[in-house]
């Protein structure tokens, strides 16, 4: 009888190596302690800066007086608004309107606003505050607000401080901090 030959296959024997995954768990764990420090700085730095901190309402344009829900913040710190600014600079008796003002805050400005007396109170409170900024900061609208609930309000983009008394130092801080970012999307 003759052989029989096995019908054998030979085959690869292929071995899967399993690697070793500390190397990708560290990255990807040093990446995100990295994002994690910098979410924290910058969180961190955020509550370091003056005033009181004020949700977004965004930045739509609307016609001057059109009708829209209420800020979340009096007076004023983001929101509908006009695509036209207030001039910069004081007012004494006609306040430009809020939805004018908060386009100035989203183009940098901080608005300085001081309860609204007697005529002399005005020129008074106004003249203050005038040699506060004075040269400075340009991009600022000092304007009288009926109502205040305190003597002084500044307000930037979702940022508000209120002043009992002139208290210089402090505002100067709040407009060091505040003045000048603009809050445009994509900026």
């Amino acid at each position: 009888m003759p052989k029989r030959r096995a019908n054998v296959r030979v085959g690869r024997r292929t071995s899967r190596r399993r690697r070793n995954p500390w190397p990708w768990s560290l990255g990807v764990g040093g990446v995100l302690l990295l994002v994690g420090i910098h979410v924290g700085v910058n969180a961190y730095q955020e509550a370091q800066r003056p005033g009181e901190r004020f949700r977004s309402q965004g930045n739509v344009h609307v016609r001057l007086g059109a009708s829209t829900p209420p800020y979340n913040s009096e007076p004023p710190t983001s929101g509908w608004h006009t695509a036209q600014l207030a001039a910069w600079g004081t007012y004494l008796d006609e306040p430009p309107h809020d939805q004018h003002l908060v386009h100035n805050m989203e183009d940098g400005g901080v608005i300085l606003w001081y309860r609204q007396g007697t005529a002399e109170d005005n020129v008074d409170r106004a003249s203050a505050l005038e040699e506060v900024v004075g040269t400075r900061w340009p991009r600022t609208v000092i304007v009288p607000r009926e109502g205040l609930d305190t003597t002084y309000v500044l307000t930037a983009w979702t940022r508000m401080q209120r002043f009992e008394h002139l208290d210089v130092e402090g505002k100067r801080a709040f407009l060091e901090a505040f003045h000048g970012i603009d809050h445009h999307p994509g900026f």
